[in-house]
């Protein structure tokens, strides 16, 4: 087992296992306790990757029909955006989707003792999670249809996750997350997670992501080939990187629980318990789930709102505005700005150390959904976002993604070390 840093000058890791290495008997209760797993050719290991990438294959033969689906199939997965537009895209997520729902008893009854060493009844959802994200720039190509892909399927199909847990998102507060890389995803198209915030008391938007104002801490990304798991506790926060790369990132992933669901929120979501699902019972195989006060109680309120008698949520709230009025902040002191960290130096700016003792100002809110970047760092001259590792260069303001607008710059002077921004 190797324990591997993939941001400088922090010790948090994931426990990174080679295809040959054995795989621990107890990983499941080290997950549920915080542990971070990436276990390389997990899928050929267990006999199930070819069938994963039929399910997926199939599902844009559906869409595309065979000869498409033959292309695909030779020139890879994370290449589907040259053969199909974002809505077709959307489409074949969800002919994947139905493929995979009839596929998942039989897959996770082998993962689930196999991988994770647990032969008691457990739990798992009806259908596994299906992931397309194609290229940022591709993507805002297409905004009219990339507003009515999310208008029919939320956030989170083909776009990516603001930081968040599952249980935000009324998923149970103790699964654990099986997310696979069916092709190819470098470090600029993948998963977030910050492994610091496990545990801690975070506060969350009414749509279930990160408030805004809240640190998510040091975040931690994966290069990843196709077949590669990463095995996570639900609760552990996490994102999605902004594509910066010329591939999509095609996830397929599985919540398990090995006890019975419980949930913070409401219950609504689908798991099945795995000595019922896929046999002759599989009718029922939901009701062992659902014998709790809080499924009942979540179609209550669907009904409720249906008929106009309480309101849903309000929509997302972490996206780009103003702080309300706070109070001034204490200069920034260069002697105290460290290489690589950033510092806030009014509601509107920030201040970072470059590595050749460069002092940068740029505005402190990302231009993608304005996430506060005194919680990000500076990494290669980069300025990175906390929220979707979107990075941009510290001396000219702009990212690998063009079609995202650029960070805004100021002129910084150091006057008796202390930092001064022009920011007229």
């Amino acid at each position: 087992m190797l324990y591997i840093s993939l941001v400088s000058g922090h010790d948090h890791g994931y426990i990174d296992l080679a295809d040959a290495a054995a795989w621990p008997t107890n990983i499941a209760e080290r997950v549920m306790t915080g542990e971070l797993f990436v276990l390389r050719r997990c899928m050929q290991r267990l006999d199930l990757f070819d069938d994963l990438r039929a399910a997926s294959l199939d599902g844009i033969r559906q869409v595309l029909g065979p000869e498409v689906s033959a292309r695909v199939d030779a020139e890879g997965l994370d290449q589907i955006h040259r053969f199909a537009s974002l809505e077709q895209i959307a489409k074949i997520t969800d002919a994947v989707y139905r493929t995979t729902a009839t596929q998942a008893a039989r897959w996770v009854s082998k993962i689930v003792p196999d991988l994770l060493g647990v032969t008691e009844p457990y739990y798992f959802e009806r259908r596994p999670n299906v992931r397309f994200v194609i290229p940022y720039d591709l993507m805002m190509q297409e905004a009219d249809a990339l507003a009515g892909v999310i208008k029919k399927h939320g956030h989170g199909k083909v776009t990516p996750h603001p930081p968040h847990r599952d249980s935000w998102v009324d998923c149970p507060t103790n699964l654990i997350n099986i997310w696979i890389a069916v092709g190819p995803i470098p470090e600029g198209n993948g998963i977030t997670i910050f492994p610091d915030a496990f545990g801690r008391t975070l506060a969350s938007t009414p749509s279930g992501g990160l408030a805004r104002d809240e640190h998510p801490g040091t975040p931690l990304n994966f290069d990843l080939a196709a077949g590669d798991v990463i095995l996570f506790h639900g609760n552990h926060l996490h994102s999605s990187v902004l594509n910066r790369t010329e591939s999509t990132r095609h996830v397929v992933s599985f919540r398990v629980v090995t006890e019975k669901p419980r949930y913070a929120g409401k219950h609504y979501h689908h798991y099945v318990h795995s000595s019922l699902a896929g046999g002759p019972l599989d009718l029922v195989a939901e009701w062992p789930a659902n014998f709790a006060w809080g499924w009942v109680e979540t179609r209550l309120i669907w009904i409720a709102e249906r008929l106009g008698l309480t309101r849903r949520p309000g929509g997302r709230t972490n996206g780009a505005g103003r702080r309300p009025p706070s109070a001034p902040l204490p200069p920034v002191a260069v002697s105290r700005l460290s290489p690589g960290t950033i510092q806030p130096v009014s509601d509107d700016v920030c201040a970072a150390r470059l590595a050749d003792a460069k002092v940068v100002a740029f505005g402190r809110r990302c231009p993608h959904e304005g996430a506060d970047l005194s919680f990000g760092h500076v990494r290669d001259g980069e300025v990175v976002c906390p929220w979707h590792d979107v990075r941009f260069d510290a001396r000219s303001g702009k990212s690998a993604c063009q079609m995202l607008q650029p960070l805004r710059l100021f002129d910084v002077q150091v006057e008796d070390d202390v930092v001064r921004v022009r920011t007229d």
